[in-house]
């Protein structure tokens, strides 16, 4: 089997591996021989995140140029609770925190393989179908 470019590759390799194991019927060997491919894949997909492409690599920002918020009750809110205005933000960086649904959702989203993420809301702010 060839992968880009007309080369073989390694995962090319075992995928012939593992369907000629299963046509012999040796499904053992076959489900050892998938395993490792997942945990390789794994191995690869965990070595890939370490770090960011240079291009979007950048700095956190210092303390007090950002503003950590969250929303509750469609309210924006401090992360001590207190209710957000205009100016508090105001040319700071703001740091969204997400409960534990949208994180959840957020982290599918992202192991699901996209180029790019981008994180929508509708033109007036409300939510979808208000």
């Amino acid at each position: 089997m060839t992968g880009r470019g007309g080369r073989s590759s390694g995962f090319d390799e075992m995928e012939a591996l593992i369907y000629r194991l299963f046509a012999e019927k040796q499904f053992a060997l076959a489900l050892l021989a998938l395993v490792m491919v997942a945990q390789l894949l794994s191995a690869q997909f965990l070595l890939l995140r370490l770090t960011p492409p240079s291009s979007q690599a950048r700095a956190a920002p210092a303390a007090s140029q950002r503003l950590d918020v969250r929303c509750e009750s469609s309210a924006l809110r401090t992360l001590a609770g207190e209710s957000v205005g205009r100016e508090a933000a105001r040319g700071k960086v703001v740091v969204m925190h997400l409960g534990a649904s949208e994180e959840a959702c957020l982290s599918q989203a992202t192991s699901a393989g996209a180029s790019e993420l981008v994180v929508g809301m509708s033109a007036d702010g409300q939510p979808a179908g208000h």
